[in-house]
């Protein structure tokens, strides 16, 4: 029994974080936010026209993928192996916030199109090269520098090499992360750029599944998903169900299931869905979690319920700033491990000094993730975006 409730429960190091992390949103809401207006209105706009709940969604889990790297990179300095934590919270609080962003990016663009807001395919793409590349180079501009840094700036390799090393590091994930300049173990200063190959490979299928969005022809597509999903029930494969789950809860919420059923009675089965996952399942690799993430991510498109905090000013604002948050987060845990810390220290933090981290490394992240929003995302968008 106590075995069971270890791995359920979240750790006191995991509740300590969560402290921070409450904290964090606390600060924004009275320093940023209240401090200076001027900045919330540049960020979240004058009108609330977007999905409120979705916008707080993405503001929560980028905080809780801060957390669960924390976590992560403590025992990676005490054993050497950077892995999954063993509890469920852990865990899952990294891999079911991944999940999640999937599921908002297929989500929103299959509403668009069943709702028959067609899309114009070089206007996305131009878009989405606008949206995450700016902000893509800046975090690897960052991460070179960081290496430059520690690798003493001087040239190990060829500069030939080096500009190649860097090349397929500016690919998204397509191409091998190659150590830069010789650096042992580059990856695990950046490990988050992995998920980003996954949106690519959904945004450049879309003009495909387009096919699919009209009359009785999403029912092929889904059908096809759900065979693909039986042949893919485990394993990182099983990734791209969650932008498929996206797609089945946009189907569900244009065929009316929302009011039919009551977006009360559904958020509320959202949230125990939710607590299903975290009591019975350690990673998001299967069907059962699968479907269990998909009720959460349903009961929250509702933003009725408890959901109804994720339009909560703060949490709207962070998921505006989220990716730049997502990017770097990584980066200033890493600065802040081996330079202000070191490493065989930052491995013996005990609880307390680990929410004290969690703190410092989402304040550093949101501190640059707001001024990379402002100098190098924004300007970059299209004016509607902005």
């Amino acid at each position: 029994m106590d075995a069971f409730f270890s791995a359920v429960l979240p750790a006191p190091s995991t509740l300590a974080g969560l402290g921070s992390v409450l904290l964090l949103v606390l600060a924004l809401s009275a320093v940023l936010l209240r401090g200076a207006p001027a900045l919330g209105r540049i960020v979240l706009g004058e009108s609330p026209a977007r999905a409120g709940e979705l916008d707080g969604l993405r503001g929560i889990l980028s905080l809780l993928v801060v957390l669960h790297h924390c976590i992560i990179v403590r025992a990676y300095y005490a054993t050497g192996r950077y892995e999954a934590p063993p509890g469920h919270f852990d865990n899952l609080s990294g891999e079911a916030a991944v999940a999640l962003f999937f599921m908002i990016t297929a989500y929103l663009y299959w509403r668009r199109l069943l709702g028959g807001g067609g899309l114009s395919w070089p206007a996305l793409l131009v878009g989405r090269l606008r949206r995450l590349v700016p902000m893509y180079v800046a975090a690897i501009a960052l991460l070179v520098t960081i290496v430059l840094a520690e690798t003493g700036f001087t040239l190990r390799v060829s500069p030939l090499e080096l500009a190649a090393e860097i090349g397929q590091w500016l690919c998204f994930d397509f191409l091998p992360l190659p150590d830069i300049n010789a650096r042992p173990e580059t990856y695990y200063i950046e490990v988050v750029v992995w998920t980003l190959r996954y949106e690519w490979e959904f945004v450049l299928c879309l003009p495909l599944l387009a096919l699919f969005a009209v009359g009785r022809r999403p029912w092929l597509l889904y059908a096809a998903g759900a065979a693909l999903l039986a042949l893919a029930a485990s394993g990182p494969s099983l990734l791209y169900g969650y932008f498929f789950a996206g797609l089945l809860v946009a189907h569900g919420r244009a065929a009316g299931l929302v009011e039919r059923i009551g977006p009360s009675v559904l958020a509320w089965v959202g949230v125990a869905a939710l607590a299903g996952l975290m009591i019975g399942f350690h990673h998001i690799y299967g069907l059962p979690q699968l479907a269990l993430l998909a009720l959460v991510f349903l009961g929250i498109t509702t933003g009725a319920g408890p959901w109804r905090m994720l339009r909560w000013r703060p949490l709207r604002f962070l998921g505006l700033i989220s990716y730049g948050t997502y990017l770097l987060h990584h980066m200033m845990l890493h600065l802040v491990a081996q330079t202000l810390i070191g490493p065989a220290r930052f491995a013996l933090l005990d609880e307390a000094e680990l929410q004290g981290i969690v703190l410092a490394v989402g304040a550093m992240a949101i501190l640059f993730a707001t001024l990379s929003h402002l100098l190098i995302e924004r300007p970059c968008l299209p004016a509607p975006h902005r």
